[in-house]
């Protein structure tokens, strides 16, 4: 039984290898030569029977392909006549398999495996083989016996129907099917039957010679026509085939002598290359064409093969290459190219200078996401750093403001400007200053803001625990009763005395702010009602003299209901004097206008006259003599018509002052509506202030205390 293709690789001096491309190559261990088509030793019997075909066997991706070498037909099933060199190659190794085991048991050979019945489809296929594999050798007339040399031999060639020893049909017929087929086949060759012959002119031909009873049944009679006919034919293939091997060496050695035929070479070119040569000369024309592709085809593949080894070698080259230039991680590739063929290495290397510019980029990307991956591992590196070193600086920071607040230096009512100077110098807070994440001032208001939720916290406690004892903390109330309230409900043990402190500190704080806010709007409530007073004398303003004093005045407004509303006399006198010198005010204010209206009007007057006294002198100068004009206007006239304009102009005036006065009085009511709105919009939210403080205001009250413009030195 042949050994596997394993089997066979393992006992041969050929070893199985890939490139980096992943294609199977094999290098013998001994010569150290290296192929890219499988050895013949390690070939199965099909795939030594493919070689004698015209279908060649590839692969791609591990699956196998066949192409037609002729034809260039491509299939990737495998064709019928290869399924059927494959059914015979494996019926053969069986037989020869089944021969070698009883040889070795002792027993007789096994009858060879017998062909079936050649059908029409069969014998026209063989027809047509046949006819394709004995062409070159057929003469003019068709027959191959027609023809009494084959071309390109030294010598005649024998007849095409050799003297072969006769046979006669004996009494009974043969004693063996062996001799019965030869006798058979005898008679074929005796009648001249050939490829080109079909079995219904062979039984015309035959079928009254006594020789063909030799065999028993028209089957096996067909077997042994095809039998026949096969034979003929693998004689011609096989003289063909000696012929081809006899002139391959010769026009390989002519090919490669000769500069003109290379990878990509045709017929055209070799024909005329070699129209003078005798061996060219002599062979047929599809040998040339076929010897001619075979030394292509190699040509072609062991460039390839030195253009794959070439390119690897660059890239290879190259790589270590972009290594040693420099070549960071911001580098553009225009950049890169340049630093590459700018090199000493790239200039002197003739190789290097051949590879394509695609290759370079191939290249060049690989190398620069190396880079950037370095470039991301170091930067994700130090972002760790960063953080651990942030985290760090801020436990430091915090326990810096926790020594500050063990001192009692850092409490709820600490500023920023008053804590800076204590801690400026520390390492602690340089450490934090510039760091990613929260400032010192954060984590300094974020301390401030703890201490006062535990303050307010304790607080509330406090005033909870009060309130159900029916205790109130008054703004009198002193710390020493505080203390002993909160000794007798027993809840010293919840609360630190130094928190203690701080919360009748904050309840302290709390109480006065309410009484400040509380005296400012009874203030403005008093100066409310001091001006509602004062504007409501107007309404008598005609029963009340400028001169009269206060005590002669209440008279005349004690009825007034603003004059009611105010509890206390210095209130009422102070918005007397208030209105009583308001009204001087506008005397004095209307006097000054009327004095320059006055002295307006007069101007205007005598500028008019004199305007009218020309105009009518003009006219009388222009229509009659001047001595009998009458005078035009006499000095009682002048006079009346300047006192009626002046009377004119003070009604007109006092329309105007009445006007502004109402127009004051109308302001003055809308101010004071407004001033009532905003008041009460101000009470409102002083009482939501002190229910909920505003925390962000009272940061900012806390941060600092300046002037606007101004900056404390460390604030951040």
């Amino acid at each position: 039984m042949s050994a596997s293709p394993a089997e066979a690789t393992k006992k041969s001096q050929w070893s199985e290898y890939k490139n980096a491309e992943g294609r199977v190559y094999w290098s013998h261990s001994v010569t150290k030569q290296s192929v890219w088509e499988k050895p013949d030793e390690l070939k199965t019997p099909f795939e030594k029977a493919l070689t004698k075909t015209k279908w060649k066997q590839y692969t791609s991706n591990g699956r196998p392909y066949y192409v037609h070498s002729a034809t260039k037909e491509t299939k990737w099933d495998l064709p019928a006549e290869l399924k059927d060199l494959r059914k015979k190659v494996d019926e053969a190794e069986a037989y020869k398999a089944e021969r070698e085991k009883r040889k070795a048991e002792g027993l007789a050979s096994p009858t060879p495996p017998r062909s079936r019945s050649a059908t029409p489809d069969d014998i026209r296929e063989l027809r047509a083989s046949a006819a394709n594999a004995i062409a070159p050798y057929v003469g003019p007339g068709g027959s191959s016996s027609a023809s009494p040399y084959i071309r390109g031999s030294a010598s005649p060639a024998k007849a095409a129907t050799p003297k072969i020893e006769p046979f006669i049909m004996p009494p009974g017929g043969f004693l063996t099917h062996a001799k019965a087929e030869e006798a058979f086949i005898y008679l074929l060759k005796r009648e001249g039957i050939d490829e080109n012959s079909t079995w219904d002119q062979t039984m015309r031909k035959i079928i009254m010679d006594p020789l063909y009873k030799a065999l028993e049944t028209l089957a096996e009679k067909k077997t042994a026509f095809e039998k026949h006919i096969r034979n003929i034919v693998d004689e011609r293939r096989a003289a063909k085939e000696a012929r081809i091997a006899r002139l391959r060496p010769i026009f390989h050695k002519m090919f490669a002598h000769t500069p003109a035929i290379r990878s990509y070479s045709t017929m055209k070119t070799a024909n005329e290359v070699f129209a003078l040569d005798r061996h060219w000369r002599e062979a047929l024309e599809d040998e040339r064409r076929l010897i001619l592709e075979e030394y292509v085809d190699d040509l072609r593949r062991a460039e390839e093969f030195a253009g794959r080894e070439l390119r690897d070698r660059n890239m290879r080259t190259l790589s270590s290459l972009v290594r040693d230039l420099d070549i960071t991680v911001s580098t553009r590739w225009r950049a890169a190219h340049d630093l590459i063929v700018s090199s000493a290495t790239f200039k002197e290397d003739k190789d290097l200078q051949k590879i394509e510019t695609i290759d370079m980029i191939d290249v060049y990307d690989e190398y620069a996401r190396q880079l950037e991956q370095e470039h991301e591992e170091e930067s994700r590196r130090l972002r760790v750093e960063m953080i651990r070193k942030a985290r760090k600086a801020r436990e430091g920071f915090k326990a810096l403001l926790a020594e500050l607040e063990s001192k009692g230096e850092l409490t709820r009512l600490s500023q920023w400007k008053e804590t800076y100077p204590k801690i400026k110098n520390d390492e602690r807070y340089h450490a934090l200053v510039g760091v990613q994440g929260s400032s010192p001032l954060d984590l300094w208001m974020d301390a401030v803001d703890d201490l006062g939720e535990e303050v307010e916290r304790a607080a509330e406690k406090v005033e909870r625990a009060l309130s159900k004892e029916g205790k109130t903390i008054k703004l009198e109330t002193e710390w020493e009763a505080v203390e002993e309230w909160i000794k007798e409900l027993h809840i010293e043990s919840q609360i630190e005395e130094k928190l203690r402190k701080e919360v009748y500190k904050l309840i302290h704080t709390r109480l006065k702010q309410a009484a400040e806010d509380e005296a400012r709007r009874a203030e403005r409530k008093r100066r409310h009602r001091i001006d509602d007073l004062r504007y409501a004398l107007k309404k008598v303003q005609r029963h009340i003299d400028l001169e009269m004093t206060y005590e002669e005045a209440v008279p005349h407004m004690r009825d007034l209901p603003e004059f009611k509303d105010i509890a206390e006399e210095e209130d009422r006198k102070a918005a007397f004097e208030k209105f009583v010198s308001r009204q001087k005010e506008k005397l004095r204010e209307a006097e000054s206008s009327d004095i320059g209206s006055a002295r307006g009007g007069r101007d205007h007057d005598r500028e008019k006259e004199r305007r009218y006294s020309s105009s009518k002198t003009r006219d009388v100068d222009s229509s009659m003599d001047i001595d009998k004009v009458p005078s035009l206007l006499s000095v009682d006239e002048k006079d009346k018509k300047a006192r009626y304009e002046k009377e004119h102009r003070s009604r007109r005036d006092d329309r105007d002052r009445d006007r502004e006065r109402d127009g004051h009085r109308d302001r003055d009511r809308k101010d004071r509506g407004d001033r009532g709105t905003k008041d009460r919009e101000t009470e409102r939210k002083d009482r939501e202030r002190e229910r909920e403080p505003d925390d962000r205001e009272h940061k900012r009250r806390r941060t600092s205390t300046t002037k606007k413009d101004e900056v404390e030195e460390g604030e951040i």
